[in-house]
Formats: structure tokens, sequence, C-alpha cells
């Protein structure tokens, strides 16, 4: 047999080879979808403390990701409502009692296709309509398939605060003194009041001012009258007025693990 049949021969067998291997790669691959079973699993982000977040706030965004592999499985925004007020923070919970899942209320369904029993990771970001509020928080499990996650769900909390400072406005230029004012509501959007049921008495509202970044005076903040809104009166000492001033206000709670954070910066 001459060198060129041979070679041609030997290329022939190669083809065929390859052909084969890819054919049964493709019958895997094909097998595998096949094999794909639906497997729901619904999510609800909270805030830490008070209800669920919620299309009032910006929702807050979801995602599923393999573990292994890094794939993102699922992704969206959860939209909705808050959920049930009374029972939600009144209503004594006993175990397995379903305390989320009513009509209306927020959660993000996630639709996944499962080939085997998968580790994932659950991520949360929100609530999406306040940057200065934003959190996130994740939760690692196993989800086998075809044994759907209903009813209440996998729940992800939210810890903070969601402040606001109303005035002065940024970059307006300040004296000797001025005023602040703030709105300070729950993560889901849920009103604060001394009081109230999310109670203002048991939090500390404290304006701070900076001069180039160090703090050069703070200021409690008080109960304006109206709810979730704060205000007081920060002074403004001489030697920082030549400097770049920035207004934080913070709000905290340690019995709740809250903590919230809003700041601007101010003119000269």
């Amino acid at each position: 047999m001459s060198l060129v049949n041979r070679f041609v021969l030997r290329v022939g067998t190669l083809l065929v080879v390859w052909s084969g291997v890819m054919a049964v790669a493709c019958e895997a691959q094909d097998r595998a979808a096949a094999e794909a079973v639906p497997t729901r699993v619904i999510i609800r982000v909270v805030s830490r403390d008070a209800k669920v977040i919620g299309s009032g706030v910006g929702g807050a965004l979801v995602r599923v990701v393999d573990a292994g592999t890094g794939e993102v499985l699922a992704e969206g925004a959860q939209r909705g409502g808050t959920g049930d007020t009374q029972l939600i923070m009144a209503t004594a919970h006993s175990r397995g009692m379903s305390v989320y899942d009513t009509e209306g209320t927020a959660g993000f369904l996630a639709e996944l296709q499962l080939t085997q029993p998968t580790v994932v990771n659950i991520e949360a970001l929100g609530p999406l309509g306040y940057p200065q509020a934003t959190h996130s928080a994740m939760k690692q499990m196993l989800v086998v398939p075809g044994k759907h996650v209903e009813g209440d769900g996998v729940i992800l909390e939210l810890h903070g605060y969601i402040v606001e400072i109303l005035s002065p406005e940024p970059l307006t230029p300040v004296e000797e003194s001025f005023r602040v004012t703030v709105r300070v509501r729950m993560m889901c959007g849920c009103p604060i009041a001394p009081r109230g049921m999310w109670n203002a008495d048991n939090m500390e509202f404290v304006a701070r001012l900076k001069a180039d970044g160090a703090v050069v005076s703070t200021a409690p903040l008080r109960y304006a009258g109206e709810t979730s809104m704060f205000t007081g009166d920060v002074s403004v000492p001489g030697a920082a007025r030549d400097h770049d001033l920035t207004l934080e206000v913070l709000v905290s709670d340690p019995s709740t693990q809250n903590f919230g954070r809003h700041e601007i910066p101010l003119g000269g």
C-alpha cells in the first residue's frame, strides 16, 4: 500500500473515531437535558425585625448560583407587598406556621432545571430604591430535583435602616450652625415613631459633621412630630469652615442589630 493510501486510510479512521466521540457526547448532552427536572424555590427577602422588602422601596435583587460551578441558575427582582403586619409582627409564631405566604406578599420564584442534587448560593441585594441603604445577604443550601421549596420559602434577612437626609441638600453652604432633617424607616419602608410598632425610643439618632473626614461636631436628632421624621441642630466650628465638609447621620439599635447611615457633602 502506498504512503498516500495509508495516509488516507489513517485520516478516514480518525474521522470515524471523532464522529463516534461527538455522537456519544451529543447523546450524553441530550440525555442530561432530557433528565433536567423543574424545581421551584420561592425566596423572600425581609427586613430585620420588620416586614418583607417590597416594591414600595424598590424591591430586592435575587440570584441563585451553582456553588460548584458559579453558573447563575436564576436571577430576578423581588416585587410585591410587605406582607400582613399583624401576622408578621404581632401574632405568636408556632413551629411550621406560615408567616409570609399571604396574597400579594413579595417574593422571587426561582424556577431551576436540575439534573442532580445541587448546592446553591442564594444571594439578595436591597432595597434597590435606596442605594445608601442597600445591603446584601447570602444563604447556601442543597436543593434536590423536583423537591419544591414553597410556602414561606427561603428567607434572607437584611439588617439596617433607610436613612434619608432631607435637609440641608447636598453642597448647601453652612454657617455657624444649621438644621438637619432626616427620614428614617425600616428596610421594608415601615414607619418609625416613639412607642410605635417600630419604636424610636429604642433607637439612637445622631448627626455628625466631618471636616476632611474627621468628626468635628455631633448632635442628637429628635422626633419631629411626624412619623419617621427626626431633626436637630448641628454646630460648625470656626476652624472647620475652610475644609471639605460632609454631614453624616447614623441610626443605631444594637438590640435588633440594625444600623443605618447616610452621608452628603456640604458647601463651604
